[in-house]
């Protein structure tokens, strides 16, 4: 293999937002995912899907499957040698695409994708009007997560298990730990999805079609109600929405002799993954993440000693304390930490599908030229699961190299985590 052939990029990106007046104009999660990738073949400039070999669909929430990579390629008409459906969690599309890039690094792959989609605003639609969407019918149950499999029995027992449920002990651990009163805790929280708001806003994929007010999002109201102290409404992840997205990723040498131009190319650096413990009682303190830490400090680490760094990041933002923690380790503004999609309050949070559109927004905030480099962070479960990924309009200096110990320092800057007894 030559060098270019090695080299993962990323070619093409579609997602957008489905908007039906009723139960009968809406697109099935499939037909979304559908339509993003042939978005993202139109983007890449060459025809692509036609001989894809590897598809990773990710885990679909709204709308029952019993095989949907099968049910994509069949519409598709293509047979690509790997189908696979993800598991469920938000940092899911960022460790995708790392293994994505890490196949065709191998040569095991020549022209991979990413896609997921979700309709719960529909199918929310539906159950409202009575009038159900016309899809085929689900022909499986679509998956959930078994709590009671990991987490402690005294959380079970207590009701402790749902994010919604767990993020607020992390968020107000953080700001005891920060020195911050409850005013000032709501005003970073409240600022900071502001300028998401506004970001969301000019995305066409997003889902919000107004930009919020500091003022509004952290005052509990009419349509803003408290849905777990301390947060309200729009401090939260919005599900419901209808999205879709994907993205093409083949090696320079492939993107080359297919003609993609070279301006449409995003080079895939690298990344890394650290897991927290998953039963989130058994950690030593709520006020940090050691294993957010270590990923995000090996992807700065790497980006020092290569002499570059990361210009544009995405922080994942399911709940405030998350992008707050996470600016806090890389020393960003609360400005610098807005990121370059629009949120999970405000673009949407089509459930495990928002990093795939946050891939897509980063490419194409790449591809406007300059020497820039993005930083995509993405995370799952209770502060579980951390992924992140480099990616950059130029090559990988030959001194950029992520370190394979991240997971290794995260559990060694964890203490031993107290024992329940109640």
């Amino acid at each position: 293999m030559t060098a270019a052939e090695r080299i993962a990029v990323i070619v093409g990106v579609g997602d957008l937002a489905d908007r039906p007046s009723t139960p009968e104009e809406a697109q099935e999660p499939a037909a979304l995912i559908i339509s993003a990738l042939r978005m993202a073949e139109a983007d890449a400039g060459a025809l692509l899907l036609s001989d894809l070999d590897s598809l990773d669909v990710v885990d679909v929430r709204s709308w029952g499957y019993a095989d949907l990579p099968r049910t994509v390629s069949e519409t598709l008409g293509i047979s690509p040698a790997r189908k696979h459906y993800t598991p469920i969690g938000g940092e899911v599309p960022v460790r995708m695409l790392r293994a994505m890039a890490r196949r065709i690094a191998d040569g095991d792959s020549r022209i991979a994708a990413l896609c997921g989609a979700e309709a719960a605003a529909s199918v929310q639609m539906a159950a409202r009007t009575g009038k159900p969407p016309p899809w085929p019918a689900q022909d499986a149950a679509p998956r959930t997560t078994a709590w009671n499999e990991f987490l402690h029995p005294h959380a079970v027992r207590h009701h402790l298990v749902q994010p919604l449920q767990v993020y607020p002990l992390y968020e107000n651990a953080c700001r005891a730990a920060w020195r911050q009163s409850f005013r000032e805790a709501q005003q970073e929280s409240a600022s900071l999805l502001s300028l998401m708001s506004s970001i969301a806003v000019t995305n066409p994929a997003g889902w919000s079609t107004k930009a919020a007010a500091a003022a509004e999002i952290e005052t509990p109201a009419r349509g803003n109600r408290l849905v777990a102290w301390p947060y309200s409404k729009q401090m939260v992840a919005n599900p419901v929405v209808n999205q879709g997205a994907a993205i093409l990723m083949t090696s320079l040498a492939e993107a080359l002799r297919r003609g993609v131009p070279r301006e449409r190319m995003i080079f895939v650096w690298g990344g890394g993954g650290t897991d927290e413990a998953r039963d989130f009682s058994s950690r030593d303190r709520f006020d940090h993440s050691p294993a957010m830490n270590a990923v995000l400090l090996g992807a700065v680490a790497a980006l020092d000693t290569a002499g570059e760094r990361a210009s544009n990041i995405e922080l994942y933002s399911c709940f405030p304390c998350v992008p707050k923690m996470a600016r806090r380790t890389l020393g960003l503004s609360i400005e610098q930490s807005a990121g370059v999609t629009g949120g999970l309050p405000f673009f949407g949070a089509p459930l495990s599908n928002y990093m795939t559109h946050a891939a897509a927004a980063m490419v194409r905030r790449l591809r406007q030229g300059g020497s820039d480099t993005g930083l995509l962070y993405g995370q799952g479960e209770h502060l579980t699961k951390h992924q992140c990924l480099v990616l950059s309009n130029h090559e990988a200096p030959a001194r950029f190299t992520m370190p394979d110990d991240a997971q290794l320092a995260a559990t060694a800057a964890a203490e031993r985590g107290p024992s329940l007894t109640i």
